[in-house]
């Protein structure tokens, strides 16, 4: 699991706010970086960029 900034997370949570019904919390917010993170690799493997998805 990475390690995201305050910072980072808080700019996520006001990015997504306006999708989501609730109040995003930190959590959340760590989450949607995860699975984003997880998509990119997803894309670049099926692309065959396997060396670029080690991020």
């Amino acid at each position: 699991m990475a390690k995201f900034s305050d910072k980072y997370l808080k700019q996520t949570i006001e990015v997504w706010k306006p999708y989501y019904p609730e109040v995003l919390t930190f959590e959340d917010a760590r989450e949607i970086a995860e699975n984003t993170i997880g998509l990119y690799k997803l894309i670049m493997e099926l692309e065959g960029h396997e060396d670029q998805a080690k991020v």
